[in-house]
């Protein structure tokens, strides 16, 4: 009889067997591991600071490993105590003995764990992260960074924006233009590894002999090893026990005029801290992304023998840089180089010396120790893949320092349309002479520095708590401003198909707050027309897009992000004019244009009044938003639906009059986008003096407002969708009744969107708000968060819905996906302002905090290895059965927790001003921030007793500029002074 066990199923954990064996003798945080699979042998260690993978370390040690092996031996189980004084075995035999450990093993035990504490780093006042990277990482995406380019004042820096991934040894990919890859990702089955291994690193040799691998920091050579990351770029240092002082630093250079569309830079500083002169070889490594990245799906082959290396050599034999040259005509729009620049004393140079055949480079042996490394074959090869190594002697003289700047980039014709070699070759030249001097590099990433505390301007907060402040200030606006122009495929995740996403506009809300704040408002407009023009006549839009528009009209709540996008840039801008922006159409042959305006009223039409369902609610079509919903599996793309529509009008009604014909189901949460929608244009049409249009809106609103309160509404929750194929035998799915719940003891399905976004359109009333609590409460919260869903058994509805292609609990079955949290967190905070029911405001108020505390990735630190997720950085998941912070690390979580804290001090810009509605935090007492809009300042101070206070029923004194104001409501100056804000409530 065999026992069948999985990982899901696995009831019997190490820990449990340690406590039930030692019970008497643990204390504090424990770590233990099986000896084998019978799970009735565990070795473990308790008393450490911090819950880590200790017992792994300690068995990795070859004196350790063989000390304990002997111990074992005939032994039912082992206990190790630490302590501050000396580390205590105990033995389980029948009963627990201690044993006397021999002094060198007592020695090993203590040095291995001594810093167990500062194995994940620390954040430090800056905001960066500081770790040493010879210590376990707690996940794979802990120890990351990510970089980005500038290229705002430059040719669609939508698209052409660059960006990396980076972690603490330097590894990771990079990418041009779009998904363009300058150095490879790594495509195998390690999701979240990204980037091929020899990406970034190097090796230096001496005297014949490899003294140092960068990416081995466990070398016996190596006395210290410490990356630092900080936003937008990263320094790895190092101290070898050979007398060397190594820096790497690596960032990614801004657009520079005459320059590659993309570069990334390395500085490698190599200091002599010894009194001998000494000649160092170092060999600098990477691999150039496929031209052809599809093409590695189906035909490795293919891919490697479309290429060749070229290198581009000085009169004297020097190289200049080196490239793979890819022979297809199609492939030829982007040519990838590396350049190195060794600077040593006086002398500026180019190595003399390179490879460019991978398996050449390692042969029989490793990255770590590769075959090839002594002497580099200097000869071209005639296939890929898009290996390099280059390499170069350094002289150091006693107590000396040689530098090489490593540039590895990309041009383009997507920059330059007539790329060819001149051009390639006198952007290199420029590239060479404006870093010539090795301190040019210093001064341009001050300048980087420089632009981005402009952007990050936009607030700064001062509360008591210093990680909070440090959070919010300086790591929270980099996650924005990177998400702003990289699609959620890139980052640690190894993801390729993922182009830009028509939702990915959501990023924006956030980001124009810092960009408009610098004085670059105009930018936020030039990104709002981009995504303007993919949306068609009709008002359905393309779902993604890399330059050509991919899936119109597949997502149907694709479009409705855009009206909010518009609403909310003229309302911190005040730019109402962008409404007359005339933009292109989508799929318009010769391309026609319209205004902004007539864009938005497009999309309401569509969503409103053409592709609607009987109840009155647009149509779900292959799936709306995140929530993998697809249950149409015989759905229409918006261009097969418009012709259909058409045909169906029959020239006896105008478009819009009659809707489209079907038994598609219809979204609940498009209905309330929708209204949002609605309710934002009705605004802005007011502003703009469209009387008629306004009131047409106001109807819609209504309108909308009565059909979900009639139809969705189902006792106990708004529904998610509505059926319209299955007559009597399922209605709805999302609340009570529905036939669909796949829990026994949950009497229906539950979505946290439906509660979400029923209070951020104004939908549901303070009883149906009151209810819904309580059902997200018993079914959806989790000590991490609350769950996306509860469990649904689609199998009846449908054959291929995209939920059940996850594990309950991962991703969007169940999983805590903090992206939906935060926009649930911005609902209750909004309700918590203006509700009646002062204990559900406060109620709601500790349900927001208790949600953003679980999202701030600082708090990982508290465990990092066993909630992992990056401590500077959002991910997009929580696991809702073990806590763990799971990847990717884009998401809108980030721009909504943005979106939230904003709400929450009580930022509200609206076409008449800046509305200051704060709602603290119960047991905060004070706080303050400052805040920086295009012509103006603030300086905002908010005091109130302990408890829950709101301007909505509690008396406050308000002050600007030292007189009393009569509302909160303030002006948005243009005076380019500083104004004075001051709430105190009674």
């Amino acid at each position: 009889m065999y026992q069948e066990i999985t990982a899901r199923s696995e009831l019997i954990s190490a820990e449990e067997v340690l406590i039930k064996k030692f019970n008497n003798f643990i204390t504090g945080n424990t770590d233990s591991v099986f000896l084998n699979t019978t799970h009735q042998q565990v070795i473990g260690v308790s008393n450490l600071p911090i819950k880590a993978p200790v017992v792994l370390k300690l068995l990795n040690d070859k004196k350790i490993n063989q000390y304990i092996n002997l111990l074992m031996k005939g032994k039912e189980s082992s206990l190790l105590i630490v302590n501050n004084k000396q580390p205590v075995i105990y033995i389980r035999e029948k009963e627990v003995s201690q044993i006397n450990i021999p002094e060198k093993i007592r020695i090993l035990i203590k040095s291995s764990l001594s810093n167990v504490c500062k194995w994940a780093g620390k954040i430090n006042e800056g905001g960066e992260h500081i770790v040493d990277i010879s210590t376990p990482a707690p996940g794979p995406h802990f120890n990351i960074n990510l970089l980005l380019g500038n290229r705002m004042d430059y040719k669609y820096p939508l698209q052409t924006t660059p960006k990396s991934v980076v972690d603490s040894l330097g590894r990771g990919s990079f990418r041009s233009h779009a998904a363009t890859q300058v150095l490879a990702t790594r495509w195998d089955m390690r999701q979240e590894e990204n980037g091929f291994p020899a990406n970034r690193q190097f090796y230096l040799v001496e005297d014949s002999k490899k003294i140092f691998y960068s990416a081995s920091p466990d070398d016996d050579n190596i006395k210290s090893a410490f990356c630092i990351h900080s936003q937008n770029n990263t320094i790895i240092k190092y101290k070898t026990k050979c007398g060397l002082e190594i820096e790497r630093k690596i960032f990614i250079l801004p657009q520079l005029e005459g320059m590659p569309i993309a570069t990334e830079v390395q500085q490698i500083k190599i200091k002599n801290k010894t009194n001998r002169c000494r000649n160092i070889k170092l060999i600098y490594t990477g691999m150039f992304g496929s031209a052809a990245p599809h093409a590695l799906f189906e035909d490795i082959l293919y891919s490697n023998i479309i290429m060749q290396s070229k290198i581009l050599k000085t009169d004297e034999g020097s190289i200049v840089t080196i490239s793979p040259d890819y022979y297809p005509e199609y492939v030829k729009s982007d040519i990838r180089f590396n350049t190195m620049l060794v600077h040593d004393g006086n002398k500026t140079y180019f190595p003399k010396s390179y490879c460019a055949d991978y398996n050449q480079f390692v042969g029989n042996g490793t990255l770590e120790n590769p075959e090839g490394l002594l002497y580099l074959s200097n000869q071209s090869t005639r296939k890929g893949p898009g290996f390099f190594a280059l390499g170069a002697d350094i002289d150091l003289s006693a107590e000396g320092e040689g530098i090489v700047n490593n540039f590895t980039g990309l041009m383009s014709t997507k920059e330059e349309a007539d790329l060819d070699s001149k051009v390639f070759n006198n952007k290199i030249d420029n590239l060479i002479d404006k870093f010539c001097k090795p301190e040019e590099l210093d001064n341009v990433l001050e300048k980087q520095k420089d632009f981005y505390n402009r952007y990050r301007g936009f607030i700064e907060l001062k509360t008591s708590e210093k990680h909070f402040n440090t959070y919010v200030n300086k790591n929270l606006p980099f996650q924005v401003l990177y998400q702003t122009f990289v699609s959620r495929s890139f980052a640690q995740t190894q993801k390729g198909y993922r182009e830009i996403g028509f939702r990915e506009i959501q990023d924006i809300f956030a980001s124009m707050y810092y960009f408009i704040g610098m004085g670059k408002s105009t930018f936020v407009k030039q990104l709002i027309i981009e995504w303007c023009a993919k949306v068609f006549e009709l008002g359905y839009a393309y779902h993604n897009f890399y330059w050509e528009g991919k899936e119109p009209g597949k997502w149907s709540d694709d479009a409705l992000w855009l009206v909010q996008a518009v609403y909310r840039y003229v309302s911190l801008s005040g730019d109402i004019a962008i409404l007359n922006q005339e933009v292109e159409i989508a799929g318009t042959e010769p391309v026609r244009k319209r205004s902004i305006y007539e864009t938005m009223k497009s999309i309401i039409r569509y969503s409103s009044r053409i592709s609607v369902g009987k109840h009155g609610m647009p149509l779900l079509d292959n799936a709306d938003w995140n929530d993998c919903l697809k249950l149409d599996s015989d759905f229409l793309d918006g261009i097969t639906k418009e012709k259909q529509y058409k045909e169906q009008l029959a020239d006896s009604f105008e478009i819009g009059e009659k809707p489209f014909e079907s038994k598609y189901t219809e979204s609940v949460m498009n209905a309330f986008l929708l209204k949002v929608a609605v309710d934002n244009t009705c605004i802005l049409a007011s502003k703009k003096g469209d009387l008629e249009y306004e009131d047409q809106l106001r109807n819609i609103s209504n309108e909308l407002n009565k059909n979900v309160q009639q139809h969705a509404w189902k006792s106990n929750f708004f529904a998610r969708v509505l059926f319209n194929r299955f007559e009597e035998e399922f209605e709805y799915l999302g609340a009570k009744g529905d036939g669909l719940s796949a829990d026994p003891d949950i009497d229906g399905t539950y979505f946290l969107n439906s509660f979400t976004w029923s209070v951020l359109s104004d939908c549901a009333d303070e009883d149906q708000i009151r209810t819904m609590l309580d059902v997200i409460d018993r079914y959806l919260k989790t000590p991490y968060g609350y769950k996306l869903i509860t469990p649904i058994d689609l199998k009846k509805i449908a054959e291929d819905a995209a939920i059940g292609e996850y594990f309950p609990g991962d991703r969007e079955n169940g999983g805590i996906f903090k992206h939906a949290c935060m926009m649930a967190t911005s609902a209750m905070i909004k309700a918590a302002k203006e509700i009646e029911d002062r204990d559900l405001a406060a109620l709601l108020v500790k349900n927001a905090y208790w949600m953003i505390d679980l999202v701030l990735p600082y708090k990982t630190l508290k465990s990092p290895f066993k909630i992992a997720g990056n401590p500077r950085f959002c991910t997009q998941y929580n696991n809702s059965d073990t806590g763990e912070n799971i990847g990717p690390v884009l998401s809108g979580t980030a721009s909504w927790l943005t979106l939230s804290l904003f709400s929450s001090l009580g930022i509200d810009f609206t076409p008449t001003g800046i509305d200051i509605n704060p709602i603290m935090r119960m047991d905060e007492t004070h706080l303050a921030y400052n805040l920086k809009v295009e012509k103006a300042e603030y300086e905002i101070t908010i005091a109130k007793p302990v408890g829950l206070y709101r301007l909505k029923d509690d008396e406050a004194e308000i002050l600007v500029d030292g007189n009393k104001w009569v509302n909160n409501t303030i002006p948005l100056y243009q005076d380019n002074k500083v104004h004075k804000i001051k709430i105190v409530f009674k």
